[in-house]
């Protein structure tokens, strides 16, 4: 029997349509035929546009003769969980980003007149776009239609089942697809020219990424935080590896268009934003491949890998192509040793270091098992050990930055604030993360210093949009080692009615509440901290697929966080429980979020 058989006839010949809009687009984008160019690229954008409609439309209708709403809903699902499955798996996940980027070349369109690099950029990205509809088409298409649908459907994996999947994963999508604009703005200065038009364009494309990374990656931690079986807020997932990744590399290329307007090291510049892009992709090809074992992957296809591994290789060598075709007119100078830019590049180097380990650390499994047949699994202290030093590093560099930054009356304060801290810190502080911990707070002693002399100075040399974003990585690491270092966690068995001592905490397990919800039952314990407040875990069991999960139940004060996690029951009527304490938690989510408000303000104020 036909393929075309089992397809709907209308999402797929929309799907068709919007490719070959694409592929029309990139052939006149190429021949300067601009106006005609622009009007495909706003059709296809109309079309996928009109394609997710229409799909999220099935799964509000409960349409289960889709495969893919029958495989990612059922009638007990709430509405808000119902839309949010458009992206929960592996089809609707890359319709949506290729939607984002078809919308995100339209508005490029729309707002820069320069008709010259926004053709080049025009050309590749809608030759990025074309690919990947070819593959949802052909390999990966949303509208697959059953002979005989089910009466309920399954269900949504309950793990996605919270409020954050409606933000997380389209905010993850959008910062790789706004790298892969980024990345096309590069490629058409590399082929063309690097005006300072298209050097405005690239760093509000590149500033425009790298918040929305950073962003999806903040709400996923929060998320894995409370969301038990995910490791806590990171894990070092594989998962959350190449999510990771391309924000380390993004976070090297913002840095390095900072010397490359003077067009110093310009190469390396086109260097770092290929490689932005292609772990992009890449984390497309791990997370949906399920190449990899991962407890946040849940779109997992290994005969789809096979079309993404495909698609990696064909990107990464197009690039390098245009990438060594193209070095040759990068002949910028080594900027001078001990020279602000030389510890800029310095700092680069380092990230990519980094960059190198965590990658490494995800691939290895992969190696294994193909070389020798064993499956393995690296742990987290494996990055932890190779990371901290090559982050200290990190802070030694930039704090000697920023020193050279200071005046010289304020040498002696600084000198005092350090001794201030290093005696503060010493009472309370473990030997072993002792000079860690010391090198932060001088980063931060230094930051601080500066961002208070912009203040009262009003001082216009320094931007504080920038310090203060520095500001609150000083404040993010010094929180993450405190953290590490300091929490606590322990498991005991408890009845209803008892009262205990734990990690220096007076538990009193009071009740069992029994709990109905449209699309699950459950058990609702309640339990009494410290006399002070109460903490309601759950066990929970869903109506139709039957998985059971434990909803954590976390009270977060300015300090620490208290956590407690319902375990199984016993025959004699018992509880296993898990209760923890953990430090800078708080923190940790302000300095990220001010890390963020930072970025934001500095758009906004370069806008303005």
């Amino acid at each position: 029997m036909m393929t075309s058989v089992y397809l709907d006839f209308l999402g797929n010949s929309l799907l068709w349509v919007a490719t070959v809009s694409s592929l029309l687009s990139a052939i006149f984008s190429f021949q300067k035929q601009h106006l005609i160019a622009r009007n495909f690229i706003f059709l296809t954008s109309s079309i996928l546009l009109l394609a997710s409609f229409y799909l999220v439309y099935q799964f509000l209708q409960n349409n289960f003769s889709f495969l893919y709403v029958a495989q990612n809903s059922n009638i007990f699902l709430p509405v808000y969980y119902k839309v949010s499955a458009f992206w929960g798996a592996h089809e609707g996940s890359f319709l949506l980003m290729i939607l984002l980027l078809s919308l995100s070349m339209t508005i490029s369109n729309y707002f820069i007149r320069n008709e010259g690099f926004i053709m080049q950029a025009n050309v590749f990205a809608s030759l990025i776009c074309s690919v990947y509809l070819l593959f949802l088409t052909t390999a990966s298409n949303p509208f697959y239609v059953l002979s005989n649908s089910p009466v309920n459907g399954a269900d949504l994996n309950p793990l996605l089942q919270d409020p954050l999947l409606a933000i997380h994963p389209p905010l993850i999508f959008s910062g790789y697809v706004f790298y892969a604009m980024t990345f096309c703005f590069v490629i058409s200065g590399a082929i063309g020219k690097f005006t300072k038009e298209l050097f405005d364009t690239i760093k509000v494309w590149s500033t425009i990424s790298w918040f929305t990374l950073s962003f999806g990656i903040l709400l996923g931690s929060i998320w894995a935080y409370y969301e038990l079986g995910w490791g806590g807020y990171w894990f070092w997932d594989p998962v959350e590896n190449v999510s990771l990744m391309p924000w380390i590399a993004g976070t090297a290329f913002s840095h390095s268009l900072i010397f490359s307007r003077d067009k110093i090291m310009l190469s390396w510049m086109v260097f770092l934003a290929i490689i932005t892009f292609l772990l992009s992709v890449f984390g497309s090809f791990i997370v949906r491949s399920g190449i990899l074992n991962s407890v946040h992957s849940f779109a997992a296809d290994p005969s789809r890998g096979v079309f993404l591994l495909a698609i990696l290789a064909l990107f990464t060598f197009a690039s390098f192509i245009i990438y060594i075709r193209s070095s040759e007119i990068f002949r910028g100078k080594w900027p001078k040793f001990g020279s602000l830019n030389y510890l800029l590049l310095l700092n680069n180097i380092i990230l990519m270091t980094i960059l190198l380990v965590v990658l490494l650390g995800t691939l290895y499994p992969i190696f294994t098992e193909i070389l020798f047949e064993s499956k393995l699994s690296i742990g987290p202290n494996y990055f932890s050990d190779l990371i901290t030093p090559l982050t200290v590093a990190l802070i030694i560099v930039f704090t000697f930055e920023q020193f050279l930054k200071l005046r010289i009356k304020t040498t002696l304060l600084f000198s005092l604030i350090i001794v201030a801290i290093c005696l503060t810190v010493y009472m309370f502080v473990e030997q072993a993360i002792f000079i860690s911990l010391i090198l932060v707070a001088a980063l931060i002693a230094i930051l601080l210093m500066r961002l208070i002399s912009y203040l009262i100075v009003n001082n216009t040399k320094l931007r504080f949009h920038k310090l203060l974003g520095h500001f609150s990585v000083a404040i993010l690491t010094f929180s993450i080692l405190f953290n590490h270092n300091f929490s606590e966690r322990i498991d005991i068995k408890i009845s209803e009615g008892d009262s205990i001592n734990l990690l220096d905490n007076e538990i009193l397990f009071e009740e069992i509440e029994i709990i109905n919800d449209s699309n699950f039952n459950g058990v609702r314990a309640k339990i009494l901290i410290n006399n002070d407040f109460y903490l309601y875990p759950e066990k929970r069991v869903y109506k139709v697929g039957g998985q059971i999960t434990s909803e954590t139940a976390v009270q977060t004060t300015l300090i620490k966080d208290y956590l407690v996690v319902l375990g199984d029951r016993f025959q004699d009527g018992s509880w296993s429980i898990g209760f923890s304490k953990k430090y800078g938690i708080l923190l940790i989510w302000m300095s990220s979020f001010l890390l963020l408000f930072s970025i934001l303000y500095g758009g906004i104020k370069r806008k303005l």
